[in-house]
């Protein structure tokens, strides 16, 4: 194990070999943080207990996806990985995986039993996973009012809230590769019931092994993750609810719950990240960032394929567009609650989880900055 004195540190050259995400140099930091007895050094800079499957609460993993060609095999093999090496203090089974995929719209264009099928081969009985389409949008998929697919996070992260079995839910984004740790600072999480957001980066050229490792990259400037400038120490601390941004977070379910979820007034243009965040901190919850939490996202292909259509309005006032103007507004009141969604998730949950269908909804039918007709945009 590395000395402190020797651990990478934030603002090296780009390309550095000992560049803070170089993922090899995480690989001791493999254990969840609990004050008590040694095993492995690790992100919360405490100890964990062996042996004790029952020391960590259930978690959800929300995988979300809209790409082809979205590298899953990244993801499930980081994910067996960082598994393997928490085994003593986690039940495999305390762990679901939901795949939330808009491949599985029945679209011409789709394949919905391939993809399936695609999917179910590379998890090969690894973890526990559903694979499910984004629930109905008036914004996407098939049961959508608009003309085209617009881009709905929010969305697709209120079906994972609605599909979660676990009382701690751990978000994703896909083209991602899980660095060592990643697991760890979430169970820590999950443990002590805290929002954590954790690091993302977009370098180029990934060379993934088959054990979900980064093994090779080339940097890139600006995908670093801007929050790392300002945290120069390993393991937790304290940070602004407006922090809860990128490529991996986790909240406790009943935190989301008690906020309604994320908040669909963003879909179609974004921004329901940093106002979840806010409205979670103003209902109590500590929120808190870890940069030995960390993903590696690739830059080029994001690019590969089409993205979502964003539209951000311009408005005359709390401007200069819509979603500056959300969030505006949001700063201005003391709202927890979301102003947007068209149902009370916790009863949602119930319902799906009792196992009825996701209900088709119809509103809003127009734009609420212009009032337009959602059927011509």
């Amino acid at each position: 194990m590395r000395s402190r004195k020797k651990r990478a540190r934030v603002g090296r050259k780009p390309g550095s070999k000992r560049r803070k995400y170089s993922d090899r140099s995480y690989k001791a930091r493999a254990a969840p943080a609990d004050a008590g007895r040694l095993k492995n050094v690790v992100p919360g800079g405490g100890r964990v207990l062996k042996k004790m499957h029952t020391e960590y609460p259930p978690i959800t993993i929300g995988y979300l996806t809209s790409r082809k060609d979205c590298k899953f095999e990244w993801f499930a093999d980081g994910l067996v990985r960082e598994l393997r090496l928490v085994s003593e203090v986690l039940d495999t089974k305390q762990v679901q995986v939901v795949v939330v995929d808009t491949k599985l719209w029945p679209y011409p264009d789709n394949n919905p039993e391939q993809r399936k099928k695609q999917f179910k081969d590379i998890v090969d009985e690894r973890f526990t996973f559903a694979h499910i389409p984004p629930k109905p949008s008036v914004w996407q998929g098939p049961n959508r009012l608009t003309q085209r697919d617009y881009f709905c996070a929010a969305n697709s992260r209120n079906t994972v809230f609605a599909a979660a079995t676990g009382s701690h839910v751990v978000f994703v984004d896909d083209l991602s590769v899980l660095l060592t740790g990643w697991i760890s600072g979430h169970l820590h999480a999950a443990k002590h019931r805290y929002v954590l957001c954790g690091m993302t980066s977009k370098h180029r050229n990934l060379v993934v092994d088959r054990e979900g490792y980064l093994v090779k990259h080339d940097a890139h400037l600006h995908g670093i993750d801007s929050r790392l400038r300002h945290i120069h120490e390993d393991g937790v601390r304290d940070c602004s609810a407006e922090w809860l941004y990128g490529g991996t977070f986790s909240v406790p379910l009943e935190a989301a719950l008690q906020v309604n979820g994320q908040d669909e007034i963003y879909d179609s243009q974004g921004g329901e990240d940093y106002d979840f965040g806010i409205r979670l901190g103003r209902a109590g919850w500590s929120v808190r960032i870890n940069r030995n939490c960390g993903t590696i996202e690739s830059e080029e292909l994001h690019h590969v394929e089409s993205p979502m259509v964003r539209l951000d309005k311009p408005v005359s006032v709390d401007g200069p567009y819509s979603s500056n103007t959300l969030l505006n507004r949001l700063l201005r009141n003391n709202n927890t609650w979301t102003i947007g969604n068209q149902f009370n998730l916790s009863e949602l949950r119930k319902q799906v989880l009792s196992g009825e269908e996701f209900p088709v909804i119809a509103q809003p039918d127009r734009h609420w900055v212009d009032g337009q007709p959602l059927r011509e945009m």
